[in-house]
Order: structure tokens, then C-alpha cells, then sequence
């Protein structure tokens, strides 16, 4: 007799997991570089569901050794500065003027760090192929929507409310874990012409700031294939350096200003105006710069009127004015120690996560915020997306055949 019953497979629960982690890695990596010109706001909505999907397969799937790595990720140096900068964000809302809206920005940011920290500590250990091309094949997108919003915003189908400049820092900052991600599989070729035609569309935009951040990697990236841990040490160094000594800028500028130019600061043109309205800030009440005037106070302050209408909205500003010197120091040290870590990886993957931290920065020292939460949500991304391709380095070569032995 024939049995006409369905079978049903013994692995049903890893084939569910397989096709959820599936999804959510598609959502994540096609759906943030596209949000933008979807809406503003969707890449809030395509990153916690992406998220979700990729948490649900791993209950639908355990991963071996996920507590293992979560403890050795809470006992790293970074993890333990990462918890200090927050807890000392925390204890500024005792003295920030505007602590409702600060404790609502510091949850949106530390949620969205928690689950970006979840998704990758319970990634699977090897990382499939078309997960993995997934990431490259969304950035690729990307450009391609660029392409679409720029013909729209010229024949007048679109308004182009600054939707392509952040379109462009979405490129810039997805575009160096999608290319590890394919050096991992020995895809230097696909990772090459990546790196091509997102210049190209960086500098067709005509954003000098993400052309930037853009030149900055390539250099961290040329710099860190001949020597990628001198090229980390080198550039924790600037980087930190930078951070600590920052407010030095804004203190002299008026000086220099009248020796060079004759002129007031805030009287000449750009870039000139955002730095003298810091120079005002900062000497303004310069003993605030050691507990800094507490979390939220610049953009908080800038939208009631409190501080003048050219304030940088850059987060280097922003960890000065809002933390003070105990934030940029802890800030610094995180720096110092990131570039240290990804200068350790493996040389497949790590000139590529060097120049992605190295453009980042960059991005966060001369035109973006935490406060642009969209800003945060895409790191968050790229993170991800540097752990799959950090998990993908297994059997990328396949092993050489060998002669068994004659035993007598």
C-alpha cells in the first residue's frame, strides 16, 4: 500500500531558521542602502525587522557558543569603555537642561547598539555565500537608487530634501564591509570595481564632505594593504588625537583669523561660520568643557535658541559640549582600541574594516551626529555586515589534494 502522507522533514526547525536568517540578512542588507529613497523613516522599520528575523532563527536554531562569545564580548576593553561612555551619558542627565529628551535619545541610541550587539553574537560561526553577497549586491542597489532620486530630483518628480546627501553617507558607510565581505571569498576583483563605481557616484553627487570621508578610506584601505596593523596604530593615533585635542581649533581661530585675514571669524565665508559660533560656545564658559553641559544640550539647544544658528552638528562637537573632557577622553580611548582590534583581524578582511572605521570617523568629525538617528541605525548595519564577512573566512580556498601514504 502506498503511503500518500506528507513527510515532513527532521530538520524542519534548522530549514525554517535557514530561511528567516535568510530574510532578515536580505532585509538588512537590500533594505537599509535603499531606505532613503523610499522615506525618510524606513530604514526604521527594515532594521529591527531585520533584526527580529535574524534573533527568531537563532531560537529556531541555536547557536553553539553564543554565550562564549557574549562573555568575550562584555569582557573586551572596547565593551568596558563603550559601558563607561553610556554610563557617564547617564549621569549627565542630571545637569542637562533637557533631560526628557535626552533619556528619550539615549534609549533609541543604546537600543539600537543592543541589537545590533544581539544579531552578531548570535550570527551563525560560518556564514553562508548568498548571505554574504547579499550586502554587495545591496550597496549596488543603492547606487542604483541614487541614480533614480538624482533623475527624479531633475525633472522635478522629486523635491531633493537633502534625500541624495544621505543617500551618499549611506554608501560611503555600507560600502567597506560589503567589500570585505567579497575579499573574504577571494572576490578582490568585484570588491575593486565596488570601490570604483561608488566613487564615482560619491563625486557625481557633489557632496565635498562624503567625498571626503570617501578619500579617507581609500587611503586607510591602499595604506592598510601594505601594513594593516602599522596603518591601525598610525590611524587610532590621528584619530584619538584629534578627539582629545579638538577644542584647541576653535580657541585659536579668532586669533588666526585676524592675523591672516584682517577679518572677525564669523565674517568670513565657509567653513568658517560653524567654527566661529564653537569658538563662542567654548570661550563663552570654558571650565563646562571638564563635565560638559550633559547629554542632548547641543541639539536640544540649538532647536529652543540657546546656542547660535551655525552650531556644528557634528559629533565631534557634540562629545565636547555634551560629556566634556571624562566623554572624549573614554570616546578617544574607544577609538584607539577599535582601530587596534580591526588592525588584528584577518588580512583578508581587515584593510577594508579599517578604511570603513577611518571613513566613519571622518563622517562623525566634519558633517553627521548621533542625534541623526538614521546616521546610527546605517552603523549599526555595518557592523552587522562586517561580522558576516568576518564570519564567511571559512574554506575560502579549498584544500590542495594529498597522496595517502603506503602503510607496510
Amino acid at each position: 500500500m502506498v503511503d500518500f502522507a506528507p513527510q515532513t522533514s527532521p530538520d524542519a526547525g534548522a530549514d525554517a531558521a535557514r530561511l528567516l536568517r535568510r530574510l532578515g540578512f536580505a532585509v538588512l542588507a537590500i533594505g537599509a542602502p535603499c531606505a532613503e529613497a523610499l522615506s525618510s523613516r524606513a530604514i526604521f522599520v527594515f532594521f529591527p525587522v531585520g533584526v527580529a528575523l535574524l534573533l527568531v532563527a537563532a531560537m529556531l536554531d541555536p547557536v553553539r557558543g553564543a554565550l562564549d562569545r557574549a562573555r568575550e564580548a562584555f569582557s573586551s576593553p572596547i565593551m568596558g569603555l563603550s559601558l563607561a561612555l553610556c554610563g557617564w551619558a547617564l549621569l549627565s542627565l542630571a545637569w542637562t537642561p533637557f533631560p526628557a529628551a535626552a533619556l528619550q535619545h539615549v534609549g533609541k541610541l543604546v537600543g539600537t547598539a543592543g541589537l545590533a550587539l544581539l544579531a552578531i553574537v548570535f550570527m551563525r560561526e560560518h556564514a553562508r555565500a548568498g548571505d554574504l553577497y547579499l550586502f554587495p549586491t545591496g550597496v549596488a542597489l543603492a547606487m542604483l537608487s541614487v541614480l533614480l532620486v538624482a533623475v527624479a530630483a531633475h525633472i522635478g518628480w522629486d523635491p531633493n530634501d537633502g534625500r541624495i546627501a544621505r543617500m551618499g553617507i549611506s554608501l560611503v558607510v555600507l560600502m567597506w564591509p560589503a567589500m570585505a565581505g567579497l575579499a573574504a571569498r577571494g572576490r578582490n576583483g568585484y570588491a575593486r570595481l565596488i570601490l570604483i563605481l561608488a566613487s564615482t557616484f560619491v563625486f557625481a553627487i557633489g557632496a565635498p564632505v562624503t567625498a571626503a570621508a570617501l578619500l579617507v578610506g581609500v587611503l586607510g584601505l591602499s595604506f592598510s594593504i601594505s601594513d594593516v596593523k602599522r596603518t591601525a596604530f598610525d590611524f587610532g593615533l590621528v584619530a584619538a588625537i584629534v578627539i582629545l585635542f579638538s577644542p584647541l581649533a576653535p580657541a585659536v581661530a579668532p586669533t588666526l583669523a585676524r592675523w591672516f585675514y584682517h577679518a572677525k571669524l564669523a565674517s568670513l565665508d565657509e567653513p568658517f561660520p560653524p567654527l566661529a559660533a564653537a569658538s563662542e560656545i567654548l570661550l563663552h564658559d570654558p571650565l563646562r568643557l571638564f563635565t560638559g553641559h550633559g547629554f542632548d544640550a547641543a541639539i536640544e539647544g540649538l532647536k529652543s535658541g540657546l546656542l547660535p544658528p551655525r552650531t556644528p552638528r557634528v559629533a565631534l562637537f557634540e562629545i565636547w559640549y555634551e560629556c566634556g573632557v571624562i566623554g572624549a577622553a573614554l570616546a578617544a580611548a574607544i577609538v584607539w582600541f577599535g582601530f587596534r582590534a580591526l588592525g588584528a583581524l584577518n588580512p583578508r578582511i581587515a584593510p577594508y574594516l579599517v578604511a570603513a572605521f577611518a571613513a566613519d570617523l571622518t563622517l562623525g568629525f566634519l558633517a553627521v551626529d548621533f542625534s541623526q538617528m538614521w546616521w546610527a541605525t546605517i552603523l549599526a548595519v555595518s557592523a552587522i555586515s562586517a561580522a558576516v564577512a568576518h564570519h564567511s573566512l571559512y574554506r575560502t580556498k579549498r584544500p590542495a589534494a594529498t597522496a595517502a601514504r603506503p602503510t607496510l
